[in-house]
């Protein structure tokens, strides 16, 4: 039987095969999807993603057009604010937009009032033809719980 070779730990594997990788790079720079409403600010992490870094290029959606315009020209400022971010000695090196329009949706669905609507009236004959249905029932607060249940769903 052959002596087993000298036994290493997993940590110490995966260390190495970072390195050897140069993982450790790419990890520093995905450090912005993480941090992205502190990297950029609330409001434009409302409407705006990051979706992938190729090489040293940040690609970020965008919920329209007009936000897409508008990061256009604050480029620059979102790109100083992103590599400040950034731990390791590469950075994001450009900024791409792309458009998905769901990420606006959740926003717009949110901000549209829930309309009021006043209770009609309940027509006192289909009343009387529920309490009718529910003589048959023996239990006195189960008759009264349901009628209170019909009510509710005719209003």
């Amino acid at each position: 039987m052959s002596v087993p070779e000298k036994i290493t730990r997993i940590d110490s594997l995966f260390v190495e095969l970072f390195k050897k990788k140069q993982w450790d790079k790419r990890l520093a720079l995905h450090a912005v999807f993480r941090n992205w409403p502190q990297v950029v600010g609330q409001e434009i992490a409302e409407r705006t993603e990051p979706q992938v870094i190729r090489g040293t290029v940040l690609w970020i959606a965008v919920s329209d057009s007009v936000w897409m315009q508008q990061l256009h020209l604050q480029k620059q400022t979102l790109l100083e604010h992103i590599n400040a971010n950034v731990r390791g000695a590469e950075k994001i090196s450009d900024i791409r937009f792309q458009i998905d329009a769901a990420l606006g949706e959740e926003k717009m669905v949110a901000d549209i009032p829930t309309p009021v609507v006043a209770p009609k009236p309940i027509d006192p004959e289909e009343q009387k033809g529920f309490e009718g249905l529910l003589g048959s029932i023996g239990d006195a607060e189960l008759r009264t719980r349901l009628l209170a249940l019909w009510r509710k769903a005719h209003r």
